[in-house]
């Protein structure tokens, strides 16, 4: 009888111990879960930022070689700013879309550096869609490499996307967000795509598998639409044809290569895919590094770590509907530009206010990082901060030529 209950006993403890191993489990996934849903509460944006690492699965990417440092030539933001014929105090923008970090760089010196809402230079801040344009750059490689067709359906490089909105897409016009998939990027709606796509993230599942179940709308190539998972289409390829993670990509090719000051990490789904149109957590200082290689078309210190060509590609009108014109911005490959863009400008952005403003003929790059809730009335705000960028960019071009005016002294005697 003892040795029954002794049976008993060491059955129910191995019961108990699974049982708890379940609860733990379902905890795990519905923490993440709830951490989704109020993600961007007012009294959470601004810990869950600079912490994405608490909410989601995430993997490190390691940094490597020497730290690349700018210079120091500090200069004052402009007062103010005219935009849509109304002055805005620089300051009041500033705290109204709920700055966290603004870096400016001139000439490899940075001119203006300030961390706000009690963040620090040390932050690892959330990109957003910022990371689409990492993403793509890893791609970039892997086409200079010879890996990838840019004109061939996306199926060639992945055969599951047979039967899918996916099948037939040139992947140029995945590129250029013109796939003609179906999908609703709404963050207010809870049943839209990119909130389903969330939640996946948060109790676990295949972003890989995800995109086999989206469907056409219309024919790819004729308009712009914005899928974020279309980022995600280009990652697997390019994890596809190279066989490696992206995180190994990009410890490869830019942490190892641009003098990353730090460490950083990417959101990953349940089965360790990297959550590539919008995961990357990096110091805002890197951001600016990455913008630098993007400036200098390509080129780091004398190595060509993506070509020319390809900068060229991703940061110009991709085709005829993704032009910029009055009050529209265009799109060329991840890369934003602005409806008036000027001859080498462009930018990368994320919701809630990440930006990476690039303007090559004056060589400059602007990092902005925010928790703006306000965001969602996206149009206004992207218009907003460009005008900001170039009311920065203006100001330093105007006092960079009075520098060069001023004579120098002369010699007494």
């Amino acid at each position: 009888m003892g040795k029954i209950f002794k049976i008993a006993g060491a059955t129910m403890f191995v019961a108990l111990i699974v049982f708890a191993g379940i609860v733990a489990f379902n905890y795990e996934q519905a923490s993440r879960l709830y951490a989704t849903m109020t993600l961007f509460d007012k009294q959470n944006i601004l810990y869950n930022f600079s912490h994405m690492d608490k909410v989601f699965l995430s993997k490190p990417i390691k940094r490597s070689g020497s730290v690349f440092n700018f210079g120091h030539a500090p200069h004052d933001l402009p007062d103010s700013f005219t935009y849509r014929g109304e002055t805005l105090a620089t300051d009041e923008f500033l705290k109204r879309r709920a700055t966290t970090a603004l870096v400016v760089i001139k000439d490899d010196n940075i001119t203006f550096e300030k961390y706000y809402q009690g963040t620090s230079e040390n932050d690892l801040r959330i990109s957003w869609s910022m990371a689409k344009s990492f993403t793509v750059t890893l791609f970039g490689i892997a086409v200079q490499e010879g890996l990838i067709d840019i004109d061939a359906p996306v199926e060639k490089y992945l055969p599951e996307m047979k039967g899918s909105g996916y099948e037939g897409v040139p992947i140029r016009d995945v590129l250029q967000m013109s796939s003609g998939v179906q999908w609703n990027e709404d963050y207010a709606d809870f049943y839209s795509d990119i909130n389903r796509m969330g939640r996946i993230l948060a109790i676990g599942g295949s972003l890989d598998d995800f995109t086999t179940t989206l469907k056409n709308e219309k024919p790819s190539g004729q308009e712009f639409h914005y899928v974020s998972m279309d980022t995600h289409i280009i990652s697997m390829i390019a994890r596809r044809v190279t066989g490696k993670s992206l995180i190994a990509q990009v410890e490869e090719h830019i942490w190892s290569k641009i003098g990353m000051e730090a460490d950083a990490y990417w959101i990953t789904d349940s089965k360790d895919a990297e959550f590539a149109l919008g995961g990357l957590n990096v110091r805002t200082s890197d951001f600016a590094r990455f913008g630098r290689l993007y400036l200098n078309q390509g080129n780091w210190n004398g190595e060509q770590i993506v070509s020319k060509e390809w900068i060229l590609a991703a940061t110009s009108a991709a085709s005829a509907h993704n032009k910029p014109g009055p009050g529209k911005f265009g799109y060329g490959f991840q890369w934003w530009l602005a409806p008036d863009a000027r001859p080498g400008e462009f930018f990368a952005v994320g919701v809630y206010g990440q930006f990476i403003y690039i303007n090559q003929p004056e060589n400059m790059v602007i990092v902005k990082n925010s928790t703006d809730v306000d965001f969602m009335n996206a149009l206004n705000s992207k218009h907003e901060a460009i005008t900001f960028f170039r009311a920065i960019t203006d100001k330093l071009h105007n006092e960079s030529k009075e520098a060069d005016a001023t004579p120098l002294p002369q010699p007494v005697g």
